[in-house]
């Protein structure tokens, strides 16, 4: 006998067991930073790690946690130079700039909210927006770290060990150029801000 697929299986409904465990367990990470919030994304190993926060964020957007969403994202704003942000941050001080994706998951994560027509968050967003052109246009003139956005294809340069494959070498790979997950980003950003013939173009 054919065993039935997977599909045909009864499972719990999500709002009888597993989104109530989901939602509890995600606000473990989730903390206060002054009036704003962050998460401990990497506990116990580290801290505020901004490539991990943003990624995590898509959850906290689909699950409805979109004030804390908004306090991770201002609290992230805050520390927004030249088109870089923190990978770590260390209480009122910005550590490690070496991300190129970083910059770019807090883009989508503003883009995912502000699709969400958010009553009472407008000038939050607007806020968020003008940061997000400020990443995007020191990508494409060069941050201070390396990070640029090459003239002919619209493509963005990553400089080694600025993905998440950010061990050193020879422990990890360098990837060192275009890695595709990073144009992916990058057109997206392109896309929610209008930058519509360099998005084509990349």
């Amino acid at each position: 006998t054919v065993p039935a697929p997977l599909y045909d299986i009864p499972i719990p409904q999500m709002d009888s067991f597993i989104e109530p465990v989901m939602l509890h367990t995600m606000r473990q990470f989730v903390v206060k930073r002054g009036d704003l919030k962050t998460v401990i994304a990497g506990y116990p190993w580290f801290l505020d790690w901004g490539r991990d926060t943003f990624i995590f964020m898509r959850g906290m957007i689909a699950a409805g946690m979109i004030d804390d969403a908004v306090k991770i994202l201002k609290a992230f704003a805050e520390f927004e130079d030249r088109g870089t942000l923190p990978n770590i941050i260390h209480g009122a001080v910005a550590g490690n700039r070496d991300t190129s994706d970083a910059p770019l998951w807090f883009i989508r994560s503003i883009s995912e909210l502000s699709k969400m027509r958010l009553k009472g968050y407008r000038r939050d967003l607007e806020m968020l927006k003008k940061t997000a052109e400020s990443i995007v246009d020191n990508y494409i003139a060069g941050t201070p770290n390396g990070i640029y956005m090459d003239a002919e294809s619209c493509l963005v340069f990553s400089p080694s060990h600025f993905t998440w494959m950010d061990t050193n070498y020879p422990a990890c790979t360098p990837r060192e150029g275009y890695p595709v997950e990073i144009q992916a980003l990058w057109i997206s950003a392109l896309d929610y801000l209008g930058f519509d013939a360099e998005a084509a173009k990349a």
